[in-house]
């Protein structure tokens, strides 16, 4: 029997709207009975979901007042959350430098993960992404023109995320990710100021939409120093 997860998605649902600014920070959430009505399930269920954020330092409860959105951004560590991306979480401290942008008929390996023909068009996208001033991501991007239309050098140099999901009004549902020390490439060196004797955080992501279309295939490459990787671990009940 499997153990009922339902909490991981409210968990999921509520952190993306704290990142993305819908409850913002030092906010009151709804009170718990509001969010089950919501949701549809019970108030137990909220408290589970409520209890991770709390665990993650998302949120902060007030006795006697309720639950609030804590200053999630205070971390001197970049929490790579790839459900809303890097300028969700470090707002007004990214920015984007575009490297490359191109469209173009993708690969047998690009047309794989992103489960397209070779015959469709891709966009291209490599961006540095600096935050704090300190050049910390190579971000290398694939996503099919069918599914993200439209996409400009605005977007590229603000946050893509964020026009899927403001403008083409499309939900970021999930990601399958894979994570990996690897040594610089020739450009990730002089773009990230790197030596051959240092490594990466590497993550390799296949992002889905709620209606299970893959939107993206991306390889972002992040400097140690500012690299954490947070997930849930849920486990099954057996008979």
């Amino acid at each position: 029997m499997r153990t009922n997860t339902k909490y991981i998605d409210i968990y999921t649902q509520i952190k993306y709207d704290i990142e993305s600014g819908k409850y913002p920070i030092n906010e009151k959430l709804p009170q718990g009975r509001i969010l089950a009505d919501q949701f549809n399930v019970s108030e137990l269920t909220i408290t589970k979901a409520i209890n991770l954020l709390v665990q993650e330092g998302y949120i902060v409860r007030r006795r006697g007042s309720g639950s609030f959105v804590k200053n999630f951004r205070n971390s001197t560590i970049t929490k790579f959350s790839p459900l809303t991306g890097s300028t969700a979480l470090h707002e007004g401290e990214v920015t984007s430098t575009i490297i490359g942008f191109s469209t173009e008929a993708p690969t047998q390996y690009i047309a794989d993960k992103l489960s397209v023909d070779k015959e469709s068009l891709v966009y291209k996208i490599i961006r540095l992404r600096t935050i704090k001033n300190v050049p910390s991501i190579i971000e290398y991007t694939w996503m099919p023109l069918e599914i993200i239309p439209g996409l400009t050098t605005k977007e590229l140099e603000t946050s893509i995320y964020r026009y899927i999901h403001k403008t083409l009004n499309l939900t970021i549902k999930s990601a399958h990710i894979k994570v990996a020390g690897v040594r610089p490439s020739i450009l990730e060196k002089a773009y990230l100021k790197l030596k051959d004797t240092d490594f990466l955080m590497q993550t390799e992501q296949i992002g889905y939409l709620d209606d299970g279309r893959i939107f993206e295939f991306s390889i972002a490459s992040h400097i140690p120093s500012e690299f954490a990787f947070e997930t849930v671990l849920i486990a099954n009940e057996h008979d």
